[in-house]
C-alpha cells in the first residue's frame, strides 16, 4: 500500500506552508573525477544522530544545526533526537548511519578513505532559503576541508 507521504506532512504540520517539491534547472549531478577505490567518501544522515556528549537536536522544527561526529567514534556513544517515529528505538545504528559500513569498505578497499567527520543534521527543514543559503554550503565547506570526492546521503 502506497504511502501518501505529502498528505502526511500535510495534516501533521497543519501549520506550516505546504509542502513545495525541490526544482533546479540544472542537474546537480558531478561524475566522479577517479576511480571509487581512489576516493575518500564522507558520510552524511538526516537522521539527528548525536554523540552523548553533544547537544541533542530540537525536535521540535527546523533546527538547522548539524553534528560533526568522528568516524572512529564508537557507536554505543550514539544517539537518536529526531521527530520522525522511523529513527526512534534504534536497534542498529548502521540503518541510518553507516559509519561502520563504510569502515569495512575502506578496509577492503572498496573506498580509498572515509572522512574523519561525518555530519548529521534533522530531516525535513520548511526553512529552504536558510537550508539552501547557510546551512548547505557550510558543511560543503567542511567537505571540501577533509578533501572528500563523494558523499553518502543517509534520508530518514
Amino acid at each position: 500500500m502506497p504511502v501518501r507521504y505529502i498528505d502526511q506532512v500535510r495534516r501533521h504540520y497543519s501549520d506550516q506552508p505546504a509542502y513545495r517539491w525541490s526544482t533546479f534547472e540544472t542537474i546537480p549531478w558531478v561524475p566522479l573525477a577517479k576511480p571509487l577505490a581512489q576516493c575518500r567518501i564522507a558520510l552524511l544522515s538526516s537522521a539527528g544522530i548525536h554523540l552523548k556528549d553533544q547537544d541533542p537536536f530540537n525536535t521540535e522544527r527546523d533546527d538547522l544545526s548539524w553534528r560533526e561526529i568522528p568516524t572512529a567514534s564508537n557507536p554505543e556513544t550514539f544517539r537518536v533526537a529526531h521527530h520522525s517515529k522511523n529513527a526512534t528505538n534504534v536497534q542498529d545504528f548502521n540503518t541510518l548511519f553507516p559509519v561502520e559500513r563504510l569502515q569495512e569498505l575502506t578496509a577492503e578497499g572498496v573506498i580509498a578513505s572515509l572522512a574523519p567527520e561525518a555530519f548529521t543534521f534533522m530531516g525535513r527543514i520548511f526553512k529552504r532559503t536558510q537550508l539552501q543559503n547557510e546551512m548547505a554550503p557550510a558543511i560543503v565547506s567542511r567537505l571540501t576541508a577533509f578533501d572528500v570526492d563523494a558523499a553518502l546521503l543517509v534520508p530518514v
